[in-house]
């Protein structure tokens, strides 16, 4: 830790009285001369202000002084010597005798010589010639110490220099910002660790991958281990290292400043990413250890996660008193109140029980999570953070040329001997045909549709892994059958990060590709290039999780949501204004998040306030859904969709998902929550890459007195990925 500097910073250093400092001699008094034998006086010089407190350094000496800057005062029986000027001064001369209210007049044109200032000694120091002066030499005038500082000011100077910048970076460190980098991958894709940027060789899709292993070493051999695999999060395209072209480059983890004051002044808010020491082990061989990630739980509150999404309630007290039925405690306390971080103290289902919790929690979800209940409520994200948690799950501009080659080459056909294109994510549905044209059949990116009655595309989750590359020493499956891979059945969207998905050369994965990747995920963004044709003209987005379908109307002028299912009724159709013409380009985004609707135009977001919020429905028995929450007709056949009716033309489709935060248990349990209860003065933290995330969730909650501050900016890398920007 820097060492404090004392208040007032740092003093500037006093200079040592001259050798020659002692007592003033004796002078004898002087009658006033004449004034018409009187010549012009010269002005005394000035002493530096050292005595104001000022540092010598700021501080000009001139060798002579203009006259008219100074009178000269009269002569008295206690005069004492001239004040110095460096090493030069004047020898003053009687002034003549003015008439009361008069001050001597200035003579610009002369200059008062300087003298060396040689003290005066009491054997030369007489009553005689009062009138008489002594010239000061030239040379005097014109040495070295007068006309300039000494050495010694500059090396003053500059030490002052250096000491006042090294304390000001050192309190700004201490008390303001500190830069920290990220060596792992815990907050990916928000913030990065050490990682490859690939490109993709087939779609050319770029994506980071985790390359945490080949910077500091694999964590259980401990030795680094190369990154020789990826698996694209866009085409799925399972590939080395040496296929990618130009090869990539081991790239350092995002460095970020952190504001430390601000939790001094206001608690921290919800979703804000901080940093903090371990609570387990703040130092580690006399090195900090520091986490960051995102607050997502507060002091009183218990937290639960289920099928991705965060609930959470105050309506819970936990007695110290409350035993079980063996008579143990139910929520015990510690003897020492710094260990309520520990999870013991969390009265977490995961790791004991909590039947208090789990009861509210049942009764919640029968009423559907509804507000004011007293129960549990579902925990929705601001704008910044709904924005920063998109994950990819596809991006149509970018489809792998050699899967459709290989397709192609096939020779598929349907029913009717029209060529089987299976391959292409989005679709034209069956009442389509006719009423919309592509700019290619085998890998169509434009759709324009031209036709009074509404018709729709489909997107259709083909998210088989496949690869080109036969066995090596990293990888021993054989390269894809492409035959087999056109009989692939459409998956339910999951979480599937490429981030997590590398393979390093000693073949271990590291928790990296586990079943907590392929989670069903229900809370997607659908976005799309549109171009209305008429004023008549309706673009709809749909969007489907579980047993409803939500939709976003646009037409010029306006945009409606509806919600299709269970539910309908109470939630309605609210409508609002916005910015769309006909014939013009619009950038359009639609997400349904946190059991919340979000529309954005143009960038700008359409705020439905309260009346975007619906109360979740879970499946009955007749829904026939998976133990996860989804149907096969709304969450595999068709995940999201467009339809349009009129004159329009949709490009650039990308579809995104929200973060899904997983269980704890393994293997994890979807008919039941994890319940964590988080103590006052402590939080419940958690990472954005919540499946590869060492968190709250396994190691405790962090006292508040460990918080550091909140990270607010990434200030590099720069190359090969602008990384610059603010922390959302």
């Amino acid at each position: 830790m820097a060492d404090r500097v004392p208040a007032g910073g740092v003093p500037h250093p006093v200079p040592s009285e001259t050798a020659e400092s002692g007592p003033s001699a004796p002078v004898s008094p002087s009658p006033p001369p004449s004034d018409a034998a009187s010549p012009p006086a010269p002005a005394p010089s000035s002493s530096p202000p050292l005595a104001m407190g000022l540092p010598a350094s700021s501080v000009t000496s001139d060798a002579a002084v203009p006259a008219s800057s100074h009178t000269t005062p009269p002569a008295s029986n206690n005069a004492t010597p001239s004040a110095t000027n460096n090493a030069a001064t004047s020898v003053p001369t009687p002034a003549a005798t003015l008439p009361a209210g008069h001050a001597p007049t200035p003579l610009p044109s002369q200059a008062a010589p300087a003298v060396p200032n040689i003290p005066a000694s009491p054997a030369t120091t007489t009553a005689a010639s009062p009138t008489t002066t002594t010239a000061a030499s030239p040379e005097a005038a014109s040495s070295p110490s007068a006309s300039a500082p000494s050495s010694r000011d500059h090396i003053r100077e500059t030490i002052e220099t250096i000491v006042f910048v090294v304390v000001l970076v050192l309190l700004l460190k201490l008390f303001v910002t500190e830069a920290f980098v990220i060596p792992t991958g815990s907050m990916a894709e928000t913030l990065y660790g050490y990682q490859k940027i690939i490109t993709c060789p087939m779609c050319g899709y770029r994506f980071p991958v985790n390359a945490h292993d080949e910077a500091e070493g694999n964590p259980l051999t401990r030795r680094p281990s190369p990154l020789v695999g990826f698996c694209c999060p866009n085409c799925r395209y399972q590939g080395h290292m040496e296929e990618v072209r130009p090869a990539p480059t081991l790239n350092t983890g995002d460095r970020v400043l952190v504001f430390k004051p601000l939790y001094h002044f206001r608690p921290p808010r919800r979703g804000e990413v901080v940093v903090f020491r371990f609570p387990e082990k703040p130092q580690d061989n006399y090195t900090a250890q520091n986490y960051i990630k995102r607050v997502m739980g507060f002091g009183g509150e218990t937290i639960a996660i289920f099928r991705g999404d965060l609930y959470v309630t105050t309506a819970l007290d936990y007695p110290e008193d409350e035993r079980d039925e063996w008579g143990q405690p139910l929520y015990p306390r510690p003897s020492d109140p710094t260990e309520l971080w520990k999870p013991r103290y969390m009265y977490s289902n995961v790791y004991d029980s909590n039947p208090r919790a789990l009861s509210l929690f049942e009764a919640s979800r029968k009423a559907h999570f509804r507000p004011g209940s007293g129960g549990f409520t579902i925990i929705r994200k601001e704008e910044a953070q709904v924005l920063a948690d998109r994950r990819i799950v596809f991006h149509n501009d970018y489809q792998p040329e050699e899967l459709i080659r290989q397709a192609r080459a096939l020779g598929l056909r349907d029913a009717q001997g029209q060529e089987l294109i299976w391959w292409t994510r989005w679709y034209i549905g069956r009442d389509g045909d006719g009423a919309w044209t592509v700019n290619d059949p085998a890998r169509p990116t434009v759709f324009t549709h031209d036709h009074p009655e509404q018709h729709w595309i489909h997107y259709r989750h083909l998210a088989h892994p496949w690869k080109r590359r036969g066995p090596d020493a990293h990888d021993p499956s054989p390269p894809t059958d492409i035959a087999q891979l056109a009989q692939q059945k459409p998956l339910p969207i999951d979480n599937f990060l490429g981030y997590n998905a590398g393979r390093d050369a000693d073949n271990i994965r590291a928790l990296r590709d586990t079943s907590l990747d392929r989670l069903w995920v229900g809370d997607l963004f659908l976005e799309a290039e549109v171009q209305f044709g008429t004023s008549t003209s309706e673009v709809v987005f749909e969007l489907s999780r579980g047993v409803n379908r939500f939709q976003a109307r646009f037409t010029p002028g306006h945009v409606t949501l509806h919600r299709l299912g269970k539910g309908a009724e109470e939630f309605g159709t609210p409508s609002r204004p916005c910015r769309i013409r006909p014939g013009q380009r619009h950038h359009l985004r639609f997400a349904n998040v946190d059991a919340r609707l979000w529309v954005w135009v143009d960038g700008q977001r359409v705020d439905f306030g309260a009346e975007a919020d619906y109360l979740p429905v879970e499946p009955g028995p007749e829904d026939q859904a998976d133990g996860e929450g989804w149907t096969y007709a709304n969450d595999v056949e068709r995940p999201a969709s467009i339809g349009v009716r009129g004159q329009a033309t949709i490009r650039h489709l990308v579809l995104s998902r929200d973060i899904y935060y997983t269980s704890a248990r393994l293997p994890p349990d979807y008919s039941q929550p994890d319940i964590y209860y988080v103590q006052p003065g402590h939080y419940l933290c958690l990472g954005d890459n919540s499946a590869q995330s060492s968190d709250s969730r396994r190691w405790g909650l962090v006292p508040d007195r460990l918080l550091l501050g909140k990270a607010v900016f990434v200030f590099w890398p720069a190359y090969p990925e602008m990384r610059i920007g603010l922390i959302k």
